[in-house]
């Protein structure tokens, strides 16, 4: 449920910058809910639209192990703090 606030509060991020500014941009968006959309769309990829098929068909055929390479990667390449 709260995935899918935090992407509609992007998506109407997005529309109000369109339709309310001439260059499409301006600091209405936190830091921290551009951090919680990117995290909510790396939780729960959209099977409609997948930007990697081979991370995609795994999602589907076998989320425990895509959850479980996720995680791999994240040790492989932690965040630099």
């Amino acid at each position: 449920m709260a995935s899918g606030i935090a992407r509609g509060r992007l998506a109407e991020e997005r529309k109000s910058w369109r339709k309310n500014h001439p260059h499409g941009w301006r600091p209405a968006i936190t830091v921290k809910q551009i951090l919680v959309g990117i995290q909510d769309l790396l939780d729960t990829p959209n099977p409609a639209d997948p930007a990697q098929t081979d991370g995609y068909h795994l999602f589907i055929q076998d989320a425990v192990e895509y959850k479980k390479r996720v995680k791999l990667q994240y040790k492989q390449y932690p965040p630099i703090v």
